[in-house]
């Protein structure tokens, strides 16, 4: 058998081979032993195993033969987990498989770090109530339980649950000036068993809105962007994860890996196996079930209603897809022709990202229907190498074709750059030690995408404004700020660095100006014609007014590419009662002043800029005596 290994990354069997009392070996030689299975199962009853894998169509034949593990296939991962008869069963087939360590066993009660939903629910629901002008809840639709009525689990148990409103956190700043100039959605969750995704979209809501006033990329993004995050997109099929941690029979303390979501209504579903088996479970893969190429002519799917994989009745034949497809619609208009040839414009606007896990760690790029390009592939591609640099993560394009799959459906009908990312891990219920390095690794890629959302063909290939830096970081007003920054092209196209330029905004300010509209930064050097160039500038603050700015800088590149922003702040002083530092306090100042007032009391936004009582020490509290302080300065010269 001549196969060729494709392992993904090594660091996971590196660290297992370190495992007491498990010999480990590479792939078999032609008409050698292959590695046999400890006589002494581990206590899991778990291996992790490497699978030789020569072809798309052995990684299909076994997506068949695993269920489980079809992401990790179509993704080129093949480092996954299998019991004894498992490995002997893939091993009748062929298939050479090296075992590399024990694996975790299926969690026997529900993992610690990882929240049930109803608790991830309460967090969104009180977390956007702390923070009203930055985080909006949408209710796009509801689940296939929640529009029965509720469902019941079958015979004896027969427990119920009503069903679950499907949530989107829309996160912007509200009070921007506007307009927005970029859309950005994630989803985690659309694979209830995939527990590590809802926890890393709530760690990006968190990372936005807390770092709003904070860090000056995250304060311009949501002043000019808007975010969308779903935590579930599969809610029935959470409950059924979760279902399964229960503690009387059938359920045994252990979370099912429940795949698909709630639909028992399709012919068939009752006679899948309860509990649930890997093989037989009832309702719809919703990867398989949007309208495009839900069709399949390359195949990609199961028409058997108990299979992992069934793509439902019909396209979009559940209500969990149908609100997806239009709300997403709804936010990003479609700028891609009918033809499966038709390129989407270089200034597309909008970008999507559908989380899963677990593999090796890995960037899936459109299509996923067909293993031939995309008419967009360098952009789409060019992107998710891009990406990689944040993490790490392998690219890869499907070895097998799915359809109806999520990737497919965004770019395939809107044109946007759609990606699914599988999470790096340990299994599909990662262990809790893994969990926060799975979430910060990941944090920057998704900023990444807001940030290019707004031209994300064209933004990839500019060059990265990096090490934004503004000295003194605070200056009277009409003292100069330097302003530096490096502009970097090696990861963009290595092309030359021919410009760059800033713009100097407030917080909640509209955007800035169109490319090339910007204050000319000189490369320090002196000239132009490296792909790294060191830029400076001189910041003039006469006329900005009292508080903080922000200089965002931005770079250009020979072949004529904007990269996007990158930020730095900087604080500007006067006389505490002349606001807009115009060297005398006068009505302007007063009515600046009341139209802040006004917004507190409308919106509740605090600004200490404002707080002016106490001969501009302020008290903590907003309110009318603050605004009379200021005209009881009314005619004071500042200079």
């Amino acid at each position: 058998m001549n196969r060729k290994t494709l392992l993904g990354t090594l660091l996971l069997a590196t660290i297992l081979l370190a495992t007491p009392g498990l010999a480990a070996a590479g792939p078999a030689p032609e008409n050698e032993a292959e590695t046999p299975v400890a006589d002494v199962q581990p206590p899991s009853g778990r291996y992790y195993v490497t699978i030789d894998i020569s072809s798309g169509q052995d990684a299909a034949d076994l997506a068949q033969l695993l269920p489980d593990w079809d992401e990790s296939f179509e993704a080129g991962s093949s480092t996954i987990i299998l019991t004894a008869a498992e490995i002997a069963r893939v091993r009748s087939q062929g298939y050479t498989v090296t075992v590399v360590g024990d694996a975790p066993a299926v969690p026997d009660a529900w993992p610690a770090c990882y929240s049930h939903l109803s608790d991830l629910n309460s967090w969104l629901q009180g977390f956007a109530a702390a923070h009203p002008t930055m985080i909006d809840l949408i209710d796009y639709g509801d689940s296939w339980c929640k529009t029965q009525g509720g469902c019941t689990s079958p015979a004896p148990q027969n427990w119920s649950w009503p069903g679950d409103d499907l949530i989107v956190a829309r996160i912007t700043n509200e009070l921007a000036d506007g307009p927005k100039t970029g859309r950005f959605f994630v989803d985690g969750g659309i694979h209830a068993r995939e527990i590590p995704t809802p926890e890393l979209a709530k760690a990006f809501i968190e990372l936005l809105v807390n770092g709003y006033g904070v860090d000056p990329n995250v304060t311009w993004l949501l002043d000019e962007r808007e975010v969308y995050v779903v935590l579930s997109s599969n809610p029935d099929g959470r409950r059924m994860v979760e279902l399964g941690a229960g503690t009387e029979p059938p359920y045994s303390g252990n979370p099912w890996y429940w795949r698909k979501n709630s639909n028992y209504s399709v012919a068939g579903s009752l006679a899948c196996a309860w509990p649930p088996t890997s093989g037989s479970q009832f309702g719809i893969d919703m990867n398989r079930n949007h309208v495009f190429k839900w069709e399949g002519p390359n195949g990609g799917y199961s028409d058997y209603v108990c299979a992992q994989t069934f793509r439902g009745p019909s396209p979009a034949s559940e209500p969990e897809i149908q609100a997806y497809e239009d709300f997403v619609r709804s936010i990003i208009p479609d700028q891609r022709g009918p033809g499966d040839n038709d390129p989407a414009p270089a200034d597309v606007t909008g970008f999507l990202i559908n989380l899963h896990n677990y593999t090796d760690g890995v960037i899936l790029v459109p299509w996923g229907w067909t293993t031939a390009n995309s008419p967009n592939n360098a952009q789409l591609e060019a992107i998710a190498y891009k990406m990689s640099t944040y993490n790490s993560y392998g690219v890869q394009h499907a070895l097998y074709p799915v359809s109806g799959n999520t990737r497919d459906w965004a770019y395939g009908e809107l044109g946007i750059p759609a990606y699914v990312i599988e999470l790096y891990g340990d299994d599909f219920f990662s262990n809790c030690n893994l969990l926060p390095g799975i979430i910060s690794n990941m944090l920057p890629v998704l900023k990444y995408a807001a940030t290019i959302s707004d031209r994300p063909y064209m933004r990839v290939y500019g060059p990265d404004a990096r090490s934004v830096a503004a000295s003194p970081t605070s200056v009277a007003s009409g003292a100069p700020v330097n302003l530096t920054a490096q502009i970097n092209d090696t990861q963009n196209g290595n092309q030359p660095v021919a410009a760059a330029e800033y713009f100097v905004v407030r917080p909640g300010d509209a955007p800035p100006g169109d490319p090339g509209t910007g204050t000319p930064m000189a490369a320090a050097d002196g000239t132009f014609n490296s792909t790294i160039e060191n830029v400076v500038a001189t910041v003039a603050t006469t006329g900005l007014g009292r508080g903080t700015h922000l200089a965002m800088v931005r770079g250009l590149d020979s072949g004529g590419n904007w990269g996007p922003f990158s930020a730095q702040s900087f604080e500007v002083t006067c006389f505490f009662a002349d606001i807009n530092c115009s060297s005398q306090v006068d009505v302007t100042d007063i009515m600046l002043a009341a139209e802040a007032l006004q917004s507190y009391w409308t919106n509740g936004v605090y600004d200490p800029i404002f707080d002016l009582n106490n001969g501009g020490a302020g008290d903590g509290a907003f309110d009318l005596l603050d605004v009379q302080t200021v005209a009881a300065n009314f005619g004071v010269t500042t200079r």
